[in-house]
């Protein structure tokens, strides 16, 4: 999916592999990650990063910026999907810390050749990022940061993801705790005849 696709598409896109990530995980550990997240967002101080250096953390979340940019509505940087990313590598997700790091790390080293002077990722310009990004959107790498920042973007904001629902608000979600039938088109016949 190019990387100036709609959000809308993009989440059309992306929902299967989400779906297919949450069912292949504990879902405990991918809750404890988003209660930490939600402490770490209310926490006055920096983060102590427990999988990244502060360096990683920054190009992480700048990344995650890209996949989820910032315009009229909030995005990944708001919903702290960074702290979020970092407790799941230091936990549940720790099996794909390693390739993660890999592949920031050659991230950092194209950026370098391709941009000279710059030390990071996180320290290019917003096009720049985009046009390492777009080179790279079609490797392992590029997917785990897509999935991961999804979780981050779409979790239940109680378990620290998805930071005063920015997520949800841009797919339109009505976060309503109870909810009548009938839901939809879908059981419309069975509201209208009782069962």
């Amino acid at each position: 999916m190019p990387l100036n696709a709609s959000r809308r598409d993009f989440l059309a896109a992306s929902s299967a592999a989400l779906a297919a990530l949450c069912l292949a995980t504990d879902v405990e550990k991918v809750r404890a990650s988003l209660r930490h997240a939600a402490h770490a967002a209310r926490s006055p101080t920096p983060a102590d990063w427990e999988a990244f250096t502060p360096e990683q953390a920054a190009d992480v979340e700048a990344i995650a910026s890209q996949i989820f940019p910032t315009d009229e509505t909030p995005g990944a940087k708001e919903a702290h999907v960074v702290n979020f990313i970092d407790h799941g590598l230091a936990t549940w997700a720790a099996p794909q810390r390693e390739v993660l790091i890999k592949g920031l790390d050659e991230l950092n080293r194209r950026g370098k050749k391709r941009f000279k002077g710059t030390p990071r990722f996180a320290s290019l310009t917003s096009d720049q990022q985009n046009a390492l990004l777009k080179e790279r959107e079609k490797t392992p790498f590029f997917t785990q940061m897509r999935l991961l920042t999804l979780v981050g973007m779409f979790s239940l904001p109680s378990y620290g993801g998805n930071t005063d629902r920015v997520g949800w608000q841009l797919i339109g979600f009505d976060d309503r705790f109870v909810w009548q039938p009938p839901f939809g088109d879908y059981d419309a016949e069975a509201a209208r005849t009782g069962g």
